[in-house]
Formats: C-alpha cells, structure tokens, sequence
C-alpha cells in the first residue's frame, strides 16, 4: 500500500517528496523492516523521535513524527502521532474494523466476564463472534494471542483484519482507560458501547480520580458509538446515560432493566429480569452479586440487539466459568480454592465480600500489589482484604522494578487482620493450602488468568490455576 493511501484522513505536513509503498508499519525500532513507515510516538519513558535514526538504518522509508527531524528521509509532521498511527493501521489492514459489528464494554471492574457472558449469547444466536481483552484475543474456539487488555493500534487492527478474513461477525472488546487516553480508539466506531462501572483504579496513569473518570466517561460520544448500555446503579453510569441514546440496567436504581428476587449461593446465582417487556429467569453458575452485574449488562446487550430472551437465559446458564474470574477448584476434602483477578480495592470488596458470606470456615486470602503502579491503592487494597480475610498471606503481584520488599511493607502497613509474608508466590500458594481445612476458602487474587510474572522488565511463565493444580496434583 502507499504512503498517501495510508495516510487517508489525515492532516500532515509533508518535508520531503515521494510516494513510498509501505509495507509495515512500526513504532518499536525492534520490529523495523525495509519498506516501513516509523511512529515517533512519545512513551514517557522513551521518546521515538531520538530513535529515528535507528529506524532508518533498518530500512523505513517515512517518518511520521510531531516535529521536523534533521534527516533528509521523508517526514510526515502531524500534531499527534498517536492519533495519526491508529488511523494509519486502520487503513493499512483495509478498515476491517469497518466491516463488522462492534460492541465495546468500559468501566473499571467487570470487563472481561461481561465480554465472554455476552459472547456466549451471541455464539449461541448463530452469531460468528471474536472476543479482544485482558484474557487474550479469542475466536474460532480458540486464543491466538494479545498482551493488553487494548492492544496497541497496529496490532489491533492486524487482529481485526484477520478476524474479517475468518468470517467473523461481531467483535466484542474490552476497552481500558489507557486505551482511551493514548487515542487507540480513534476510527473505531461501536455499534453498542456498555458501561460496567467505576472505582480507584490507575492513579499512577491518571494522577486523580477525576482525570481517572473524565478519561472514561469522554469515550461516551458519537464519535466512538452510536448507543450506549449503561449501570444504572453507578454514579458516572447515570450521568453516561444522558449522553448518548441508552438503555441501563441495575438493581438498586431505577432502569430500564432491572433484576429481581436475586439468590445468590456459593455456586450459582438466580434472579428473574424484564428485558424489554418480556419476563425471564435467569440462571447462572457465575455466583456472585458482581455476576448479576455482569451478566445482566451482557443480557440487555443482546436483548437490545433482538435476541430472544429464551436464547439469552439459555446460554448464560451453559457458562460455566470465566477464567480466572471467581474461577474455583474444590479440594477433595472440601476446601474451595478460589482464583480471581481482583486487583482494585472494590474488586476485593465485591468477591471477598460473596466469599466471607458463602463460607463455612476460615476465608484465607493470598495478594499482593503490582509495582510501579497506583501506590495510592495499596492501603486501600489492604483494609479491604482485612475487611473480610481471617488470615492473609501476602505475597509478589507484578514487582516489575520495585522491590518486593517495599511493596509488602506498604501494604502490611495497613492490613489489621493475621497475616504472614511469603514473597514466593508459588510458596505463599502453598502455605496458604496448608493451613485450610476442609470447611475453609482460599481466595488467590490479583493475577486471574495472567500466565506470567513480570519482573524487572521480563515476564517470567506463571500461573496460580496451574500452580493450585499441581500443587492438589489435579488436571
């Protein structure tokens, strides 16, 4: 493809002449080949434009940077080059976003399970459907990959190129706040945009909850989607609902879809729902009142998108488990190991909150803190696990270049109930199983399905769903 058409819809000034065809596009001189168009985006921590030179010598023919460069090499100049290169990928990998229905879900928890809930709906609809977030990238039954909740704009819209080329339908994907605030966003239009809810989360990005919420709710705009699904029950989700055409759901608030007679057990979750004038129970194995949540954002989506109700309450009930969401093993004595990803202080509110009231015995709670991230959240972290928690064992998140140490000793600053420090997540795992009996749960939170610890700049294979399996020597 050559560089004007690639550049369709976007205002550049231009230092140099020319035409090149381009044949990757790149903004990590890593992955620089002969007939490549560079990204000079600035990261924080590295800025592109001091490694333009680099990027030549492995063979880009153009540049695309935010100031003139002292290079005789063709230079594209444009006021954001964030911006410019998802607009750029989109038209290099054909606008395939363009040519499939598009359903984002934004909020702070809630994400991933709405994601896969409204998938199986929409699967079990005859729908040919593709799932992009935290868990990976996931169609014709299987992950094909993905690191970030929102990948990168190149690689996003390879995923969707590819999708198009699979014959997928609907692309259902999680969209984080980042993805928001480093413009990944821009030329993707939703057809359906949910929103989920919001809490602390980021603060090390953001700086300010308010910053952390306007980021949020300016995704809401017809410039990214045409209608909006939205928790009635949730502050900013009210004020999102005046934004756009919605319709909202909740329990607590009045909405246009609201669950009733709610059950909630250790393994299951029940209530009926009004979805648009017809009546329907909803049964699922997602127990929890955050599943309620979740499944109803899922279930008016589709109701929304004219599926029939019988569908919908079909297919939440066949959902078995998101993994490493509430995802659970029972040990042979009894004992529940429970494998979650909650990370935010209202994330441990919400499962250790279900788990304290589904629990005969003890509650034992293995966490820790990511480094480098929103230290603000750490105490927070910990009076919520203290809240719940009869034992706790602290443990390694994802250090990445702190310290572990230091990391512990913020948190068990705060924690006021029993605990033990075990550095070793593997370790801290194990003791945690040693110590619970048969009429106990152990929560294992913060990681979810991550296959990885990523420590001083590399990420090193871990699982906590293989390390309980093996360590209860189960498949």
């Amino acid at each position: 493809m050559y560089l004007q058409q690639i550049l369709n819809g976007v205002s550049y000034n231009a230092i140099g002449t020319g035409n090149p065809e381009i044949t990757s596009l790149s903004c990590n001189t890593a992955q620089v080949k002969p007939g490549c168009l560079f990204f000079c985006i600035n990261g924080g921590k590295y800025d592109g434009h001091e490694f333009f030179r680099k990027a030549l010598g492995d063979g880009a023919v153009a540049i695309v940077c935010e100031h003139p460069l002292e290079t005789q090499a063709l230079q594209i100049i444009v006021e954001d080059a964030r911006a410019v290169m998802s607009i750029a990928a989109k038209n290099f990998y054909g606008c395939c976003v363009d040519k499939m229905k598009v359903i984002t879900v934004v909020g702070t928890n809630g994400k991933t399970s709405t994601t896969y809930v409204l998938e199986a709906i929409l699967s079990k609809a005859g729908y040919k459907t593709a799932i992009i977030g935290t868990n990976g990238v996931f169609f014709n039954g299987q992950k094909h990959g993905g690191t970030l909740t929102t990948p990168d704009p190149i690689e996003l819209h390879e995923w969707f190129r590819i999708m198009y080329l699979n014959k997928v339908e609907v692309v259902i994907m999680e969209v984080s706040a980042h993805a928001i605030a480093l413009r990944k966003m821009i030329g993707i239009h939703a057809d359906i945009a949910i929103f989920t809810n919001f809490s602390q989360d980021h603060l090390d990005f953001f700086n300010t909850m308010e910053n952390y919420r306007n980021t949020k709710k300016s995704y809401f705009n017809e410039i990214f989607t045409s209608n909006v699904i939205t928790n009635a029950d949730d502050e900013l989700g009210r004020e999102i609902a005046t934004l756009l055409p919605s319709a909202t759901y909740g329990i607590n608030s009045q909405a246009d879809v609201v669950a009733k007679e709610i059950y909630i057990k250790k393994d299951s979750s029940c209530y009926k729902v009004e979805l648009f004038g017809e009546t329907v129970l909803i049964k699922t194995h997602l127990a929890g009142i955050f599943n309620v949540y979740n499944t109803l954002a899922a279930a008016t989506c589709a109701a929304v998108l004219g599926i029939d109700v019988d569908v919908i309450a079909s297919a939440i009930q066949d959902i078995n488990c998101v993994s490493g969401r509430n995802e659970t093993i029972i040990r042979s004595d009894g004992a529940r190991i429970v494998i979650d990803f909650a990370h935010t202080p209202d994330g441990i509110e919400n499962i250790l909150g279900f788990l304290k009231r589904t629990s005969e015995g003890k509650l034992i709670v293995v966490f820790g803190c990511g480094g480098n991230r929103d230290k603000f959240k750490r105490p927070l972290m910990a009076k919520a696990v203290s809240s719940y928690a009869d034992f706790a064992v602290l443990t390694n998140d994802n250090p990445r270049f702190e310290d572990p140490k230091f990391i512990a000793r913020d948190v068990s600053e705060a924690l006021t109930c029993k605990y033990k420090i075990i550095l070793n997540r593997s370790q801290a795992t194990e003791y945690a199983l040693s110590v619970a009996t048969g009429s106990d749960t152990v929560a294992i939170l913060g990681k979810g399905a991550e296959v990885y610890q990523e420590i001083r700049g590399r990420k090193f294979p871990y699982s906590d769903a293989e390390v309980v399996r093996k360590l209860l020597r189960v498949e």
